[in-house]
């Protein structure tokens, strides 16, 4: 029999649940999440979600959230948007209710490992998603598999020190909102109307990205950076400087092979969800 495996991506807002083969999304249902309801009204709308994407051959259920957890027991360690679901475990819970292994792991985690074996990370054992949007998110993939960390707190590159801050303030939409006093959405459409000094702002980011990827490579160097987010659908504006960037690393060795690649994805998180069973279950 064919296995399959549900994804789950939870968000303040809402809850996507969805059945994947080992090659492709085959079918989707969202729902609300209530983020000011206690955790078990919450499940319950999730439960319903799964029940609509379940069949037979479904043989685990992945899910990726925010926030810091014991990714082992799925305990809730910390979570700002969804404050019932502290100390709680949605793993344990699902197990509980439909009888098959539950895994569990933080939304930027999950966008890596959804490149890794759906998207533009599928030809690499090891690479790093990066997620730029309001702020910077990360997931380390190592042989196929997240690196995970203490509390899953590995990968954290937004609260890498960098130009007297951290990565946060100078690779996300808050160096545009700072340093240019507009949304990076504005940048973008100025940027694609020809507006130079708003490709310089794309060109500063991207600087200010791969200094910041350089540090990364040092530790863990890489096969492929996968850069996703809102703020990556700038690609266009954003790969050249950035290339030019991550190749003042000191070994060229590396730096030369070290491949940048726009995410393919649009929800990568809800399929990391699902590549979370395929590589646990390996």
């Amino acid at each position: 029999m064919k296995r399959l495996y549900i994804g789950i991506d939870i968000g303040g807002t809402s809850m996507v649940a969805a059945r994947f083969s080992e090659s492709e999304m085959l079918e989707r249902t969202e729902v609300r999440t209530g983020s000011d309801r206690p955790a078990e009204e919450i499940m319950e709308r999730l439960f319903g979600a799964i029940e609509k994407v379940l069949t037979d051959e479904v043989v685990a259920i992945g899910v990726g959230m925010p926030g810091f957890m014991n990714t082992e027991s799925g305990e809730i360690l910390q979570i700002n948007n969804i404050p019932s679901f502290r100390g709680f475990s949605v793993k344990k819970a699902i197990e509980k209710r439909f009888n098959l292994p539950a895994f569990q792991n933080n939304d930027a985690n999950c966008f890596a490992l959804g490149e890794a074996y759906y998207g533009a990370g599928k030809n690499f054992r090891n690479m790093v998603g990066i997620t730029m949007g309001t702020g910077l998110g990360s997931g380390i993939i190592i042989d196929r598999k997240i690196h995970a960390g203490l509390f899953g707190g590995a990968g954290e590159v937004g609260c890498v020190p960098i130009q007297g801050g951290i990565g946060d303030d100078f690779c996300s939409n808050a160096l545009f909102v700072k340093s240019y006093k507009k949304d990076g959405i504005d940048l973008f459409n100025e940027a694609k109307a020809g507006n130079k000094e708003s490709v310089k702002a794309f060109e500063h980011l991207a600087r200010n990205l791969g200094e910041l990827l350089r540090l990364v490579m040092y530790i863990v160097a890489p096969e492929a950076f996968v850069i996703g987010g809102s703020v990556a659908k700038s690609w266009e504006f954003l790969e050249k400087p950035l290339r030019a960037e991550v190749d003042k690393f000191l070994v060229e060795l590396i730096s030369k092979e070290v491949k940048l690649l726009p995410a393919q994805l649009d929800n990568a998180g809800l399929y990391g969800a699902a590549a979370l069973c395929i590589s646990q279950m390996d």
